[in-house]
């Protein structure tokens, strides 16, 4: 399943990434984003914009996701372009842009860039002003480009179904659905080689509201909620959400959301718990 999970992602980041022939893409094609990366784009690929076809540059990015760049400055202005954000000519209409994205974003938590993606367009120094990209528009500045970043990491929670995007899950909440923790996989100190582990898990209705079962001070006396021990440092917890959540949910309601914690036993604090809360939108019906 996981080996499906990441061909998966990164047969969408080909497909997107091919379906403007090649009008943005990055390498290495899973980076290692506290490392360098190059971003490059092919403006005459652009279908809104082919005056920067044939324009002699200089071209500058102009970025503002995850986060605006953090360099002196920033990105300048739209008619004076910051020199930093400079792009080099790769020949022909190919332009690219060399960082380090968790420098130059300074995102809390670089794993954030994996889930967000890059957000950016090119421009000439001076965008203009006035209508659009096209012949007859003032403007002088590719589309937006929204560009993802596939991750070269192995997340230690995984699911099966498994999500597809941020939170959603293809399954029904009649249906089982299995939680894994692969605990060779963590790199939190306090949590490598842990074992006695059990989930927090708390549902959420259409609306938002939510129901729990089991309190997190009560897991100890809810044998359901230990997670099974599979060996090899691998651990799974098995449950189908519309029988887990019967006895709290009010007639005609179900859950539509899970959100699970994993955490060691006996408690004591975030020291004892994986680092993330798990959240699954069950989206078929």
């Amino acid at each position: 399943m996981r080996i499906f999970k990441y061909s998966f992602i990164l047969l969408l980041s080909f497909v997107y990434q091919n379906s403007f022939a090649q009008f943005a893409w990055i390498d290495p094609p899973e980076p290692d984003v506290r490392e360098e990366v190059t971003i490059y784009v092919d403006v005459s690929q652009d279908p809104d914009c082919q005056k920067l076809a044939s324009s002699e540059g200089p071209m500058y990015i102009w970025t503002w996701g995850p986060t605006g760049p953090t360099v002196e400055n920033g990105n300048g202005t739209w008619d004076n372009s910051n020199e930093a954000m400079v792009m080099n000519h790769e020949g022909g209409t190919i332009w690219s842009f060399t960082c380090i994205p968790a420098d130059f974003y300074d995102v809390d938590n670089f794993k954030d860039i994996y889930n967000d993606g890059l957000d950016f367009l090119v421009k000439e120094k001076d965008g203009g002003a006035g209508g659009d990209c096209s012949s007859e528009g003032g403007e002088f500045k590719t589309s937006d480009i929204h560009l993802n970043v596939p991750s070269p990491f192995v997340e230690p929670v995984y699911s099966i179904p498994d999500l597809v995007g941020d939170t959603a899950v293809f399954s029904r909440t009649d249906d089982i659905f299995t939680l894994i923790y692969d605990n060779k996989l963590e790199e939190k100190p306090s949590m490598i080689g842990a074992d006695n582990l059990h989930v927090y898990v708390r549902g959420f209705d259409a609306s938002g509201t939510q129901y729990i079962v089991t309190p997190l001070g009560a897991l100890a006396n809810d044998p359901r909620l230990k997670m099974v021990d599979t060996g090899n440092q691998i651990y799974s917890f098995s449950f189908i959400p519309d029988e887990f959540f019967f006895d709290v949910l009010p007639d005609g309601v179900s859950v539509e959301t899970v959100q699970f914690q994993i955490v060691q036993l006996p408690l004591c604090g975030s020291d004892c718990a994986v680092d993330g809360e798990f959240i699954y939108k069950f989206t078929c019906d």
